[in-house]
């Protein structure tokens, strides 16, 4: 019985655990973008607006590729803000383009996952592009940035792994306990002397 006791209070202390792990990973909320409009004619001024910026460093906005033109630059964010204008380039076609937002360290790096915010430039006559028409022409090949070659394993996902494994194993030894204590059956009744 006390077996018993002790398997139901760790299996529930280790879910407990493991619950608010798992809450507090999904609860993570990244950076947003909005766009004054998302129809545009080359040359066309747009403001850009977004929140949850979680780095100091400034933000650069390249167009329609993590190393395409830079059509804007903007101050590092203010309480996770920023706000600034871009220009679509007067060379643009008629066709749906990505704008990336990037943040970068003084060594070069990406501080934080790109965001992006898509942009549909309209003809010179303010024809809308096809819809479902294919993105513009993207650069082939990997861009630097999002690519690493750093196989390290950080110490977040090893405790997250040491949780998991400790986890299973607490919930095996429960399982195996219950599952003993119920085959003891009732105890046999002491014999009297006489």
């Amino acid at each position: 019985m006390r077996v018993r006791r002790w398997a139901i209070g760790s299996l529930s202390a280790a879910g407990a655990v493991v619950l608010a792990g798992a809450a507090a990973w999904a609860c993570v909320s990244g950076p947003a973008v909005n766009l004054s409009t998302v129809n545009a004619k080359p040359g066309d001024t747009i403001t850009v607006t977004g929140t949850n910026f979680s780095k100091p460093d400034p933000v650069t906005v390249r167009w329609n590729s993590l190393d395409g033109p830079i059509v804007g630059n903007f101050a590092a964010p203010t309480g996770g803000a920023i706000t600034g204008t871009v220009t679509v380039p007067a060379d643009a076609k008629a066709g749906n383009y990505v704008l990336i937002l990037t943040q970068s360290s003084a060594d070069g790096k990406l501080s934080q996952m790109p965001v992006r915010a898509l942009l549909s430039v309209t003809g010179a006559n303010g024809a809308n592009p096809v819809v479902g028409a294919s993105l513009a022409t993207q650069q082939s090949g990997r861009a630097d940035g999002l690519v690493s070659t750093d196989n390290s394993v950080s110490g977040a996902t090893l405790a997250l792994v040491g949780l998991g494994v400790a986890g299973v194993g607490m919930f095996v030894a429960g399982m195996a306990a219950l599952f003993a204590g119920r085959r003891s059956g009732a105890p046999e009744a002491a014999k009297v002397r006489s």
